[in-house]
């Protein structure tokens, strides 16, 4: 069975499947990275949200009998379980007011996301790109984003500048997380040889690899490291940090992100293949380039 003829048969049965009032729609949306997902957005009765359930890791080539079936009723079931969400709410999301408390800056590459570039708005920095989003409260949906768009940006009357400036206000209201890798891999259970390496992310490790935008991250991890730094992107959740006095000096940086992107981080996941530098003297953040 191909893909595209298990989403023919997937919509199929679930529209066989829908009650009085309900309809759906199959959507491809574009997530970070130019990855691209396949969907069922739902309209229930009485509520404007639409849900969408993403079916692509539901594929296999060769189901078994009823597996089609058996898809279908989860679509539905995660669908009609949003109704037990707080409808009025989720509405007020929306709304200016409510929404500028909400918005958070996210870091994403710049180089593998061209085309949602174009849909969104964004900021450039070195060589990846500040795009935002919603942070949705926990009581509503828990860990919940939303992606901010163009469209939302112009229906809140707020022009490039102040959705900045309010994302990086809100950043800020959030702690950072700044610890040692040993440490928090110990937290985790994993024991790991002491290193010279930091981890920095915000306290809800969520697109934490925004920290290092803000001035005052940075100042406060030179105090931290003793001086200048290296920034080894790790994910779009967190950034590591190896101070510039305590990097070996035959160590190969770029080789080591790579690795890292190749074995550890999901495709969706990825920031960048680049090495960052952070000068004190400068007070900024550089792209490094070996020699």
């Amino acid at each position: 069975m191909t893909y595209d003829r298990f989403l023919d048969l997937l919509e199929e049965e679930i529209r066989g499947r829908l009650l009085q009032g309900e309809q759906v729609r199959r959507v491809h949306v574009l997530k970070n990275n130019n990855v691209h997902l396949d969907g069922f957005s739902c309209m229930l009765p009485g509520r404007r949200e639409q849900p969408t359930v993403y079916v692509n890791n539901f594929y296999r080539s060769s189901p078994d009998p009823g597996y089609i079936r058996e898809i279908a009723q989860t679509v539905l079931s995660l669908q009609r379980e949003s109704r037990a969400l707080p409808g009025e709410e989720v509405k007020k999301l929306l709304e200016s007011d409510r929404a500028r408390e909400l918005i958070y800056c996210r870091l994403i590459s710049a180089a593998r996301n061209t085309e949602l570039l174009e849909q969104v708005p964004c900021k450039r920095w070195l060589d990846l790109a500040i795009v935002y989003y919603l942070k949705i409260p926990d009581h509503i949906i828990k860990n919940a984003t939303a992606l901010v768009h163009k469209e939302h940006m112009q229906s809140w009357g707020m022009t490039p500048e102040e959705l900045h400036e309010t994302a990086v206000r809100n950043m800020r209201r959030e702690p950072a997380f700044f610890q040692p890798l040993e440490q928090l891999l110990g937290e985790y259970g994993l024991e790991d040889k002491k290193s010279s390496l930091y981890v920095l992310s915000n306290s809800r490790k969520e697109y934490g690899a925004a920290c290092i935008l803000d001035p005052g991250v940075q100042r406060m991890c030179a105090e931290r490291l003793g001086g200048d730094y290296y920034v080894l992107p790790s994910s779009i959740h967190e950034v590591i940090l190896l101070p510039v006095a305590e990097a070996p000096q035959d160590a190969d940086l770029e080789e080591i992100v790579r690795t890292v992107n190749r074995r550890c981080v999901s495709r969706e996941e990825y920031l960048s293949g680049n090495v960052y530098y952070y000068s004190a003297a400068e007070k900024r953040v550089l792209l490094w380039r070996k020699g």
